[in-house]
C-alpha cells in the first residue's frame, strides 16, 4: 500500500514541477538549459538526506552491476528522456508532447512483466488500459490539435521521434532502477547514484562553448523557476525511488503517470491563460482516476 502512496506523491510533485517548467521555458530559447540547473542540484540534496539518516555509507554497498543499472537509469531518465521531452514541448507544445510520451506506460508494464516477471492480473490490465484511455482522451482535445496544426498527420516527424523517444526512455528507466535496487534497502542511495551519473554527463556537455555561453546568459527569473522546479523534481524522484523499492514497476509507473491530471488542475489555477480545457479533458481525467483506484 505504501508503494502506491509514494507513487502518487511523486505524481503531485512532478505536476507542480511541470507547471513551473512551462513558465520557465517561455523565458529561454533553449529549453534544455533548464536541465543544467534542475538535475545537478539534486545530488547534494540526496547526499544530505543520506548523511542525516546515517546511511551515507550505503552509497558504497552496491554491486558493480547495480551501479551500472542505476547510472543508466539516471542517464536515460534525467538526461535523454527529459531533453527529448523539453525539445518536443518546445516544438509542438505540451499537449501533443504529453500524448506522444505516454508510451512510457506501455514500455514499463511490458518490460516489467516480460523481463522482471512481475505479476499480470486483470486489475493491472484494466487499470493501465483506463489510464492510457483517459490520458489519450485528455490529450485529444480538438482545440489542442487545432493549436498544433491538426492531427497526428500534421505533427512534424521530428516531434514524433522526440515524443516517442522520451516515452521509451522514461518507460525503461524504472526497470533499470528496479534492477539496481535489488537486494538493497537504500533507495535514497540509488537515487543519488542516478542523479550523480546524469550530472556527470551534463557537466561534460558544457565542454561545448556555445552551450556554456547560452547557460551563462539565463535570466534570473528563468533560473529561479528552474531552481524551484528542481526542488520539486527532487521531491518527486525521492518519492518515486521509494515507491519502486516497495512496489512493482508495472504498478508504480502508471500511478506516477496520472501527473497530467494534476497538471490540468494546477494549470487551471495558475496557468489558465496558457492552457486549454475541454469536455475531453474532463472525461479523460475521470477515466484516469478510476484506473488509478483499480490499481491501488
Amino acid at each position: 500500500m505504501f508503494g502506491p502512496i509514494f507513487a502518487l506523491i511523486a505524481a503531485a510533485s512532478y505536476a507542480s514541477n511541470t507547471v513551473l517548467v512551462r513558465r520557465a521555458v517561455l523565458r529561454i530559447p533553449d529549453a534544455n538549459l533548464g536541465i543544467l540547473i534542475s538535475v545537478p542540484m539534486a545530488v547534494p540534496l540526496f547526499f544530505l538526506i543520506l548523511v542525516f539518516s546515517g546511511r551515507a555509507g550505503s552509497i558504497l554497498e552496491f554491486s558493480w552491476p547495480a551501479y551500472a543499472w542505476l547510472s543508466l537509469a539516471g542517464i536515460f531518465h534525467f538526461v535523454v528522456g527529459r531533453s527529448l521531452y523539453y525539445e518536443c514541448v518546445q516544438l509542438v507544445g505540451a499537449n501533443i508532447a504529453g500524448i506522444l510520451r505516454r508510451t512510457n506506460i506501455l514500455v514499463a508494464v511490458g518490460v516489467g512483466v516480460a523481463v522482471l516477471k512481475e505479476p499480470l492480473g486483470w486489475e493491472l490490465i484494466l487499470g493501465v488500459g483506463l489510464i492510457v484511455t483517459g490520458i489519450t482522451l485528455a490529450g485529444f482535445s480538438p482545440h489542442a490539435f487545432k493549436a498544433a496544426g491538426g492531427g497526428f498527420s500534421k505533427i512534424p516527424l521530428k516531434a514524433l521521434v522526440l515524443g516517442f523517444g522520451c516515452g521509451i526512455s522514461w518507460g525503461i528507466s524504472p526497470i533499470f532502477v528496479k534492477l539496481g535496487l535489488q537486494g538493497t534497502r537504500s533507495p535514497f542511495a540509488g537515487a543519488f547514484i542516478s542523479f550523480l551519473a546524469a550530472t556527470v554527463i551534463l557537466i561534460f556537455s558544457l565542454i561545448n562553448r556555445r552551450r556554456r555561453a547560452s547557460f551563462a546568459h539565463i535570466g534570473s527569473k528563468a533560473a529561479l523557476l528552474f531552481f524551484t522546479a528542481g526542488l520539486l523534481s527532487f521531491a518527486a524522484n525521492l518519492a518515486r525511488y521509494v515507491a519502486l523499492s516497495l512496489a512493482p514497476a508495472s504498478v508504480v509507473t502508471p500511478l506516477v503517470s496520472i501527473e497530467p491530471v494534476l497538471v490540468m488542475i494546477l494549470s487551471f489555477i495558475f496557468n489558465r491563460r496558457l492552457e486549454i480545457f475541454s469536455r475531453q479533458v474532463l472525461i479523460g481525467t475521470a477515466t484516469v482516476v478510476v484506473g488509478t483506484i483499480i490499481l491501488i
